[in-house]
């Protein structure tokens, strides 16, 4: 069933990408339109099948129903004043950014009809040559309403996403992004920081282990940098926690406390196997 007569796509790399070869799977639109920045990412997008027009200039988002932001966070920022002017109160804004504090805040001063959504579903490769039509299919995408946000907006977007075969959640702002920065967001600084402290020459003897632990490292450094810096309060609490923890895990092994380092490993390790697979 079609829920827009037309789809804007702003940024179509591995999620905005993916958005519309799973938006033209489910047939949810009458035409999906990719804009970006080089011609080489949009003539991609086309050859892949995920729009059926492309173009440089965020003016084609004129007349879309719903308009998705799927570029860097920096440049949702960036983006968000401009659109006033361009698209009509009746569309629908969203955007799939990774924070969102600085986002809500942008999109309540500009006038949008705006709902942030951040599906949790990607991976490290990035580019729309990844892209993937099912990527969503039994994800969660988080649903984040500023605090004027009418609940038939709310709503229509949840059935937007849920088109895609993903749940939603409804949070506010805030606790998204304090959820997120443990989830999410340290985890990714934790894969950096333990590859910096890693001398190159040790490297040719990694496994396995060091290979999973740090695969997310292997993520765009300047999309990360923007995501860390836009979250930077929150981070900064989940990074001082994450110290307190090696600080404890630090002291049991120079103290040589078997029982207790067990337990404390043992209980590391049934959070994670509560962890739903």
């Amino acid at each position: 069933m079609k829920l827009f007569k037309k789809i804007a796509i702003i940024g179509v790399g591995l999620i905005g990408g993916s958005l519309g070869l799973a938006i033209k799977k489910k047939q949810l639109a009458d035409t999906v339109i990719g804009i970006g920045h080089r011609q080489a990412s949009i003539d991609q997008a086309l050859r892949r099948g995920a729009i059926d027009q492309g173009c440089l200039d965020i003016e084609a988002a004129q007349g879309a129903g719903l308009l998705i932001l799927a570029t860097p966070v920096d440049k949702i920022l960036g983006l968000i004043p401009r659109l006033f002017k361009i698209v009509s109160s009746e569309c629908m804004v969203i955007d799939v950014g990774s924070t969102k504090s600085e986002i809500v805040k942008a999109a309540e001063k500009s006038g949008l009809t705006f709902i942030g959504c951040h599906p949790l579903a990607g991976m490290e490769k990035r580019g729309v040559a990844y892209a993937k039509d099912d990527i969503f299919e039994n994800s969660l995408c988080l649903v984040v309403a500023p605090m004027k946000a009418k609940r038939t907006d709310i709503e229509r977007v949840r059935e937007f996403w849920k088109k895609l075969g993903a749940k939603t959640e409804v949070m506010d702002a805030c606790m998204h992004d304090r959820i997120l920065s443990f989830v999410s967001h340290l985890p990714h600084v934790v894969a950096y920081s333990l590859m910096d402290c890693i001398k190159p020459s040790y490297l040719k003897f990694a496994a396995s282990g060091l290979k999973d632990t740090t695969r997310i490292g292997l993520s765009d450094p300047l999309l990360w940098r923007d995501i860390f810096l836009t979250n930077r309060k929150e981070l900064l609490t989940s990074i001082k926690d994450f110290k307190a923890s090696l600080n404890r895990v630090e002291l049991l092994i120079r103290n040589n406390q078997s029982k207790a380092l067990a337990a404390y490993l043992s209980k590391s390790r049934n959070k994670r196997n509560a962890i739903a697979h």
